[in-house]
């Protein structure tokens, strides 16, 4: 009969509402987790016809040195754009997530940076699939744009990527030339209203570079873009090259 009468009080109407306290109180707490996340900025509108846009790109990372081209570009306001290697993301995942959340756009770069045109279609697809895979593992991000290594691509690799191919229209050679001031020179002089610039954030006299380009280029009054901004009035066409907004197709 004591049993009776304790499984009864245990099971009565005050353990039910606390229940339903419960269950609303870790409800509330999944609500508010969720609004804590921080969420990806989408792509801004911008009119680049009557803007100078500039799209910077940096290729070959992530790496040592590209946390501080983020922080670069989060104290200029800027966007901008990593063409990234899938075998060197898995390395940096908070790096690659931190880039997403910041407004940057992630690109494909390839697995481990071969000259495509060297491969079989089969293992070009390879190359980039296993990268996309990468990259949104750890962003959750999936990259619509790709740039092929050493610019080396044809009409048979663009069919394998499927993506629209972006190559450059300034090449800076920082890979070349390990120099800050002589990267920052070429980056501030050299850029063009329409223009995708290439870097590489591998290297640290890039990452050091960075600070005076941005501040050179705002002063000339350019407004820093991803590739896809800069794009966003034409229609790009998957396997297809483009070099900076204003070229003939």
């Amino acid at each position: 009969m004591l049993g009776l009468t304790l499984a009864t009080a245990c099971s009565g109407p005050g353990t039910k509402q606390r229940q339903a306290e419960n269950a609303r109180h870790q409800a509330a707490l999944k609500k508010g987790a969720a609004q804590r996340q921080p969420r990806i900025p989408p792509p801004r509108r911008l009119d680049c016809a009557r803007l100078k846009c500039v799209a910077l790109t940096f290729d070959d990372g992530p790496g040592d040195h590209t946390a501080r081209v983020l922080d670069s570009l989060r104290g200029a306001g800027a966007r901008a754009t990593f063409f990234m290697l899938g075998q060197n993301v898995a390395s940096y995942p908070d790096v690659v997530r931190r880039m997403a959340f910041e407004g940057h756009e992630l690109a494909n770069h390839t697995w481990s940076h071969p000259v495509l045109t060297e491969l079989s279609p089969a293992a070009v697809r390879t190359q980039v699939s296993r990268t996309q895979q990468a990259i949104k593992d750890a962003s959750g991000v999936t990259p619509t744009m790709f740039r092929p290594p050493y610019g080396a691509t044809d009409a048979r690799v663009g069919r394998a990527v499927g993506m629209p191919q972006i190559l450059w229209s300034l090449d800076s050679m920082d890979w070349r030339h390990r120099s800050a001031k002589r990267n920052a020179d070429i980056g501030v002089r050299k850029s063009k209203p329409g223009g995708v610039v290439l870097f590489h954030d591998i290297h640290k006299t890039t990452a050091s570079a960075v600070p005076r380009i941005l501040a050179g280029l705002k002063e000339r009054g350019f407004t820093f873009v991803t590739v896809t901004e800069l794009f966003q009035s034409r229609r790009l066409t998957p396997g297809s090259r483009y070099t900076e907004l204003w070229e003939t197709p």
